[in-house]
């Protein structure tokens, strides 16, 4: 409720409306759904105004006004929007006036009450550079690198569309080499640019292009503009790899590693510029991006799992070269690998755990059945001690997904993981270190079943109160308490019902008293953050 009447309230400071203007929501349903903001980004590009509200509807009523920073008088107001790569956009802004402008924006909320977020972004409204008719002379490639990059650099006045030269230099870069560039008296320019490196900054998804970024500031508003170089492919070139056969235990990885050179016009083979990108495929699925360095060089720096037995190929993925792509021999043997592991600390005190373990060429030797210990540290770094175990299937010479699951004592706060220590010939595995959910002590204080004795068939109170455990006593509220009796002579407990607790964690319930027996609240199918806990007995005697 607060949060839309402030809403509501800033609409009225801002339209200079009296307090007899708001609209308060008349009902409960109108107020909650007041209180949900929406979720959206607002920025500005070249004076126009971009506000993208991701999945959600575009709102009714949608306005945006603009101030002079530091005022409260609007000089615009803006209600015609056009779609955007990202949402929707104004046209154009045009004010009257240079400088920094604050952006508002207003519009219906759920129950057509008026929202209005003040300072969402904002504009700085000044003369600023503009880059038009960029081209380039022709492509590039690696025996030839050079190209003329042209077009004009002019000033832009926002207010009326007014254009003049660009003083002074801007800068253009490929790679990481910056050129500064001087346009003419005109604002013209026409730059030699030699591309550094083979991808040169390029776009992942763009292998057809590299870039040339050029870059311009005036009255400190910049504007930057990325033109694309076509390249010329398939230069002739080659990969020698370290090594062609890779080894190693399942579950573990492998490094890939060598040189790529280009077969120059003369006939000399050169080292491949930094940046050209690399492909490791270690399935017909899975490719890993690597690039060279300045000397052609390039190494796997990420993992390059051994899950079996089949070849992976390492290629060019540039249109710069063109060549023969190379096989590397790999040899997975036994290990294992756990994967999707999960642990819980249920409120029984129990700490739960579940994974997958991946076992692979089980080595003669290895015990048919095996420990996966459950372990615990206190900072989830060191300090590892085993406080619970469970046991998987390895008969040797088979290769399977084991499902693993287990409990132990609650350790306390900290995380715990799993362990396979595995044998001298078979690698063993732990999973990731999982942080455990907290939960709070808890007890039932206060507890009595009454009056004792008491005549059969006459109702019997069994009252208590529900806290956490802390130095205040805190109340659980609306939690549920399940009720038990066992009758005098027995040893089974029965099911009485359950209530829920009230503002101060006390809980009353009448039963018609039928025989003698014990009674016993219990705090059990917990689903806040806290432990269960269990009441006192309290014997009561039913005469006839």
């Amino acid at each position: 409720m607060n949060n839309r009447i402030n809403a509501v309230l800033c609409t009225a400071t801002v339209l200079g409306l009296g307090a007899t203007a708001l609209a308060v929501p008349t009902t409960a349903a109108q107020a909650a759904a007041a209180v949900q903001p929406r979720q959206f980004s607002a920025r500005v590009v070249h004076e126009r105004v971009i506000l993208d509200f991701g999945t959600e509807p575009l709102p009714k009523d949608l306005k945006v006004h603009l101030r002079k920073k530091g005022t409260t008088a609007r000089v615009a107001t803006v209600t015609g929007f056009t779609a955007a790569p990202e949402g929707v956009q104004t046209a154009p802004l045009k004010l009257a006036a240079l400088g920094e402008y604050s952006v508002d924006v207003e519009y219906d909320g759920p129950q057509g009450e008026p929202v209005s977020h003040k300072d969402k972004t904002s504009l700085n409204y000044q003369v600023r550079p503009s880059f038009t008719n960029l081209k380039a002379s022709k492509p590039v490639s690696l025996a030839d690198p050079q190209t003329v990059v042209s077009g004009d650099i002019k000033l832009y006045d926002p207010r009326n569309g007014a254009l003049k030269p660009y003083p002074g230099t801007f800068t253009a870069r490929t790679g990481t080499v910056t050129t500064p560039v001087a346009p003419d008296a005109q604002g013209h320019f026409a730059s030699k640019i030699t591309v550094n490196g083979a991808e040169s900054g390029a776009k992942a998804a763009d292998h057809d292009s590299t870039y040339v970024h050029l870059a311009g500031e005036a009255n400190g508003i910049k504007d930057q503009e990325s033109l694309p170089l076509p390249v010329t492919p398939g230069a002739a070139a080659r990969i020698t790899l370290d090594s062609s056969t890779l080894t190693g235990p399942f579950g573990t990885s492998g490094k890939i590693g060598g040189t790529v050179t280009w077969k120059a016009a003369d006939g000399t083979w050169k080292p491949a510029p930094a940046g050209l990108r690399i492909a490791v495929n270690t399935s017909p699925t899975e490719a890993k991006p690597l690039t060279t360095d300045g000397t052609g060089r390039f190494e796997g720096s990420f993992p390059l799992p051994f899950t079996d037995d089949a070849p992976w190929q390492v290629r060019t993925d540039s249109p710069w070269v063109s060549e023969t792509a190379q096989n590397v021999t790999v040899d997975t043997t036994g290990g294992t690998a756990f994967h999707e592991f999960t642990a819980q600390l249920y409120s029984y005190k129990v700490v739960g755990v579940r994974a997958k373990l991946d076992v692979v060429e089980i080595p003669s030797g290895t015990p048919r059945s095996s420990n996966v210990d459950i372990q615990y540290s206190a900072d989830g770094k060191t300090g590892w001690t085993t406080i619970g175990s469970t046991s998987v299937r390895t008969d040797p010479g088979y290769s399977r997904t084991e499902y693993v699951s287990g409990e132990a004592p609650d350790p306390g706060p900290g995380f715990v993981r799993l362990q396979y220590a595995g044998t001298a010939n078979f690698r063993g595995s732990v999973t990731p270190a999982v942080r455990l959910n907290e939960r709070k002590a808890t007890a039932i204080s206060e507890f009595n079943a009454a009056p004792e004795p008491v005549k059969k068939g006459q109702p019997i109170t069994v009252t208590g109160k529900l806290t956490e455990t802390d130095a205040a006593r805190t109340p659980l509220v609306g939690a549920t308490v399940h009720y038990y009796f066992r009758p005098a002579g027995s040893t089974k407990w029965q099911g009485m019902g359950s209530t829920r607790t009230l503002a101060d964690g006390t809980f009353s319930r009448k039963f018609p008293a039928n025989e003698t027996g014990t009674w016993n609240a219990r705090f059990l199918y917990v689903t806040s953050p806290h432990f269960f806990s269990l009441s006192r007995y309290d014997d009561v005697v039913v005469t006839p």
